[in-house]
């Protein structure tokens, strides 16, 4: 029964006139159980891709996932993004949410008051929080509440960490948990700590490798510098799914 009213409930949603979909390319929006969308007669959704809304690691939980969009506000899904039970999504008044492709496990929060653009192959793990304002004023002295967050392709973020306004997340940057992030993110890094710092530099993660994979590439370099030595990694193709990896000194 309850699949069932899933089901509807995913075709109504889909047929709004302020919801622009294609159901003949399956670019929609896949409202499964226990989900709950509030939604502004005004606000607007633009599906380029995909965007599941409430998967379940445990099929008989009935951990809600919301999404509410305020007045003027918008959506844009640019590739297939997947959002597990307890995702909670906020878009306030007159904001703006740009999502590319990936995932974000169980309870992320993301707060949209202004713009906030998430990028391609980002993996964002439990309990994360992403948000564009402070919320509140701040008496006594010049405060901005509100700025932009931008968070770039192959991205990983860790359990529990916090992306704080006015962040620029580099692409291929990895995020340690329980990070606080309150300034900009260079790519190809990993940063730790409260407040975030880096940690390591010129990284490459696996989900970067992955998609040399779809490329087609059949090497690919990168390096590092750790106690003033640089290295270098070579990543070979062996077979069409794995790789090889070769640590030498340059």
């Amino acid at each position: 029964m309850r699949k069932k009213l899933a089901l509807i409930q995913t075709i109504l949603f889909n047929c709004k006139k302020n919801v622009y979909t294609t159901l003949k390319k399956h670019k929609v929006i896949e409202i499964l159980k226990y989900c709950r969308i509030c939604m502004d007669r005004t606000a607007t959704i633009e599906c380029k891709g995909n965007l599941i809304l409430g998967i379940k690691e445990n099929i008989k939980s009935k951990e809600e996932t919301r999404l509410a969009l305020g007045k003027n506000s918008k959506m844009l899904i640019n590739n297939t993004f997947k959002a597990y039970a307890g995702t909670d999504i906020r878009v306030f008044d007159n904001a703006e949410l740009t999502i590319g492709s990936g995932y974000c496990t169980c309870n992320v929060q993301i707060v949209c008051a202004s713009k906030i653009k998430i990028g391609e192959d980002v993996a964002i793990a439990r309990d994360v929080i992403i948000r564009d304002t402070d919320a509140h004023e701040i008496l006594g002295k010049e405060h901005i509440k509100t700025k932009e967050v931008i968070i770039g392709n192959h991205v990983w973020i860790g359990n529990r960490a916090i992306i704080m306004k006015g962040v620029t997340i580099g692409d291929g940057a990895i995020i340690a948990a329980g990070s606080v992030v309150t300034k900009d993110v260079p790519p190809n890094t990993i940063v730790a700590g409260v407040p975030a710092k880096v940690k390591s530099a010129d990284i490459i993660s696996s989900s970067k490798t992955q998609s040399l994979f779809q490329k087609g590439e059949k090497s690919y370099e990168t390096s590092f510098n750790w106690r003033n030595r640089n290295f270098k990694y070579r990543y070979k193709r062996i077979s069409v799914r794995k790789w090889n990896r070769c640590l030498y000194i340059k």
